[in-house]
This record gives structure tokens, sequence and C-alpha cells, in this order.
């Protein structure tokens, strides 16, 4: 790991916000069977690394699996102060008066070879989370939290997509041109 994304460690990843852990499609036979002809939503994959950004009586900024401090070259920091991420969950508890965690990529030059060819750095978000009610933002929430917090979204694909329990045809479904730079394979 770049030593401007691994950063200083301030703690580990706080208990109170799950891990981010996407699970490939692979081994999920159990789920797709149970959760076969749901309603679901299809996002890009967009490769780069994980990032967690969140606002609980104080800003935090954490990698996959450690709490960071700031210095001035970590580039998950530059990022949040970049995008004014604690300003937004900041407005976010004032206006809701709940705790709330963003789940991002960071994605761009100097990170996992850049494989989209991205100019600079981007956070697309992926997740956001209700530290209070321990619960993740459905999509409609989700997609309007970002919305009014100018928070950028990885590519939504697909909001009306019917689970299928079949993993070589989602396999398929994955493959295809990037939203973020239609001259690369997602």
């Amino acid at each position: 790991i770049p030593a401007n994304v691994a950063g200083t460690v301030k703690g580990t990843f706080p208990s109170f916000i799950p891990k981010t852990d996407e699970t490939r499609v692979q081994v999920l036979q159990d789920i797709l069977t149970r959760y076969k002809g749901v309603n679901c939503y299809v996002t890009e994959k967009v490769d780069g690394t994980s990032v967690t950004y969140y606002y609980r009586d104080e800003f935090g900024v954490c990698s996959r699996n450690l709490e960071l401090k700031e210095t001035e070259e970590n580039l998950l920091w530059k990022q949040a102060r970049l995008n004014k991420i604690e300003e937004k969950l900041k407005q976010a508890f004032e206006k809701y008066n709940t705790h709330y965690a963003i789940q991002c990529e960071l994605i761009g030059q100097g990170i996992q070879k850049n494989n989209l060819k991205i100019e600079g750095n981007k956070i697309p978000c992926f997740n956001v989370f209700d530290i209070d009610k321990y619960k993740y933002l459905d999509f409609e929430e989700f997609i309007n939290f970002c919305k009014e917090f100018e928070l950028e979204t990885v590519p939504v694909l697909e909001t009306n997509y019917i689970l299928e329990d079949n993993i070589d045809n989602l396999v398929e479904k994955s493959k295809g041109f990037s939203v973020l730079n239609p001259k690369i394979y997602r």
C-alpha cells in the first residue's frame, strides 16, 4: 500500500461501523437462491481502495481496517478536505439528528494501477450508514442523501433489476465498459 494511502494509524476500525466487505458473487449461491426475484439495484464496482468517513462526536477517516490520523500527504484525508466531507456529515447530523458514515472507493492516479485511467482522484460513495440506528440506508435514501450533500456515487447501472439465481448470468452481466471511462472495461 502506498504510504500516501496507508497513512499514520490512529487506532483500529471503529466498532460502531461495519467494515466494507463486498463479496464475490461466485460464493453467494445460498443468498441468490434465498432472494431470487427480489428487486435490486446494480452499480459498477470501481477498483480502488476503500475509505470510510464518519461523524460521531468527532470526524474520522478510516482505511479498510484502520482509523487514520490526519497528515498532509494522506490521500484519504486530502479527499475528505477537498470534498468537505466533515462539513457535510456535520450538516447531516444537524439536520437529521443522527450520526452517519459514508463508505467510498478512492480511485484515480496512484491507486491500484488506476485501471480506469481517471485523472486526479475521486471518492464515489457506495454506502451510507446510519450509525445511531446501526443500519445502511436503502437505495432511495442513499441516493437522496448523496444528492442532498453533493456526494458522488458509484455509477448506478440499473434501479429495477430482479435478482436471478444464476451466477454465470450475473458474472456475464458484470462485463462491459465503465461508465467512468467508456473506453475501458469495468
